[in-house]
């Protein structure tokens, strides 16, 4: 199954960023995140199997840390091969949340085997939308910054669980959830 390991957010986050970005539909068409699904992404399973989520659970039980803080910065955007933008995030930044990973990581890899999962270099954000469709990059990201620069707030939130949903693509099943 496809699976993906999360922090939950509180609700003054996904209340506060579930709706501060609205788009010209002459600019681009976006796919929002409700705020419901709202999260941060910390491993992307490819295809884990019943017996291994066990593991992971023990693996999650064993690299959690003590509570920490995670900043929320602005909003940004990742692009695709074309310089398009495909993904609206708000960036997330926490020193703490970075180490996190990398020992979370690392103790899945080391101690679960054919584990599969994304090893991309991880980009702590909240997904705000997928772009469908792009008109006008140029505009999209003139939008955003007058986002950044008028209505977004810094705000920060105390992380101290973590869940590992499976994913059919349109839904999230919690499996399990660990509070640190």
């Amino acid at each position: 199954m496809r699976a993906f390991l999360a922090l939950n957010l509180n609700e003054e986050i996904k209340n506060k960023y579930s709706n501060i970005f609205k788009i010209d539909e002459k600019i681009a068409e976006l796919k929002k995140v409700s705020k419901n699904k709202m999260h941060i992404t910390l491993v992307f399973f490819d295809n884990i199997k019943e017996e291994q989520i066990e593991l992971i659970k023990k693996e999650v039980i064993n690299s959690s840390p003590a509570p920490f803080n995670i900043n929320f910065e602005n909003i940004s955007y990742f692009t695709n091969k074309f310089k398009d933008i495909n993904v609206i995030f708000v960036k997330a930044v926490s020193e703490e949340l970075e180490k996190y990973v990398k020992v979370l990581r690392d103790n899945l890899n080391n101690n679960i085997e054919n584990l599969k999962y994304d090893k991309k270099d991880f980009k702590s954000h909240i997904t705000l939308a997928r772009v469908k469709r792009v008109y006008d990059n140029e505009k999209l990201k003139e939008k955003i910054e007058e986002v950044n620069n008028s209505y977004f707030s810094k705000l920060s939130f105390k992380a101290n669980s973590i869940t590992l949903y499976s994913s059919d693509f349109v839904n999230y099943t919690e499996l399990f959830t660990i509070d640190f």
